[in-house]
């Protein structure tokens, strides 16, 4: 099953909300699917617009990203604290 993943670095938000609703609509209506995991997979950057309506808000119980500042990974093993809330 596929799906897109919209852009954060350079779009406005209300882009970012079209696309992520089009997206749930066009799987539910032609599979019958609610996506409940999301998984961004090469994204430049997280914004504040994916944390606060694009996640929890979007009826995500997940969302897994692919890349990560390394000094951000090296704190996270370090700490073990790889988990993040949003």
């Amino acid at each position: 099953m596929g799906d897109c993943m919209h852009d954060e670095a350079t779009t406005h938000f209300i882009g970012m909300i079209d696309q992520t609703t089009l997206g749930h609509s066009f799987l539910k209506s032609e599979l019958d699917f609610i996506p409940k995991i999301g998984w961004q997979l090469d994204p430049f950057g997280h914004s504040s617009t994916q944390a606060s309506l694009l996640t929890s808000e979007a009826g995500f119980n997940a969302l897994y990203f692919g890349r990560i500042d390394y000094q951000d990974l090296k704190q996270r093993q370090n700490t073990q604290n790889c988990e993040g809330i949003w």
